[in-house]
């Protein structure tokens, strides 16, 4: 459910990007945060987070939208702030593994992400859906689509993790879409 953040004037949505461990959430992260921001917060005892922020051209009443974009970490590191996660999320992004050996993993993974922030409320929102790893690997999305049933996809991503600008493009693309859905 997007908030408005009033101390900056903006609209602000929440997305959980999430896929099975070193697929490259970072990496997108820290690629998304280059055209934005990017922040760690948390304290080494409880586990580091990372989110990265990414301005969107559009206004809605005046004001600027803004997404924000936090790693969730899934069966790979225990976090007290995972729960809170999922409290007003408004998309999701899924990186596929592209390695067939990880397969599994990624199936596994997103099912865990459905037990975790409940299996209706992720089938309730829009969905961008990226390739991890293709340079390494020979699956494609289609591998996926019977396997990863839950939100709707509205954009799909093959970009190799070094290029950034598709990712971040469809990104912005992505949250028209919330934005749209949202209002």
């Amino acid at each position: 459910m997007a908030f408005v953040d009033l101390k900056r004037n903006r609209l602000i949505l929440k997305l959980v990007i999430a896929g099975p461990p070193e697929v490259g959430k970072s990496t997108r992260l820290q690629q998304v945060g280059e055209c934005g921001s990017f922040h760690e917060f948390g304290t080494s005892s409880a586990g580091r987070s990372r989110m990265s922020r990414l301005s969107l051209e559009h206004l809605k009443d005046g004001r600027p939208a803004e997404l924000e974009l936090y790693e969730w970490h899934g069966p790979e590191r225990a976090d007290i702030r995972a729960k809170g996660l999922f409290v007003g999320l408004d998309g999701l992004v899924y990186m596929a593994d592209a390695r067939e050996d990880r397969f599994v993993d990624t199936c596994r993974t997103f099912t865990f992400l459905e037990d975790r922030a409940g299996r209706s409320k992720i089938a309730r929102l829009p969905g961008l859906l990226a390739l991890g790893r293709t340079d390494e690997g020979v699956m494609r999305l289609e591998s996926f689509a019977s396997k990863l049933s839950g939100p709707a996809w509205t954009q799909r991503v093959e970009a190799p993790i070094e290029e950034a600008a598709p990712f971040v493009d469809a990104l912005r693309l992505y949250g028209e879409v919330v934005l749209a859905r949202t209002l």
